[in-house]
């Protein structure tokens, strides 16, 4: 379960990294004045995100970590 669990922050992790440089690259994309130039930042910005996603994924195999499912429920009253 354990394993699972780490396996799962692991993911998460990549995940939420990979849409941030994501969204950073749609900025740069804009504020680049030649396609060449936002090709050779595209590069380096996909370079640092995807080592910041090893050296993450790296560090979490340091931790205990379990998985707690949080479950909100939403109970709406309505007087009649």
């Amino acid at each position: 379960m354990v394993d699972k669990s780490k396996e799962r922050l692991k993911e998460t992790l990549a995940q939420e990294i990979t849409v941030m440089f994501e969204s950073i690259l749609d900025y740069v994309q804009v504020a680049c004045p030649t396609p060449d130039t936002f090709k050779v930042l595209r590069s380096k910005i996909l370079r640092v995100g995807n080592n910041c996603i090893r050296t993450v994924k790296k560090r979490v195999d340091n931790y205990d970590v379990k998985y707690t499912n949080v479950i909100e429920e939403v109970i709406e009253i309505v007087k009649k």
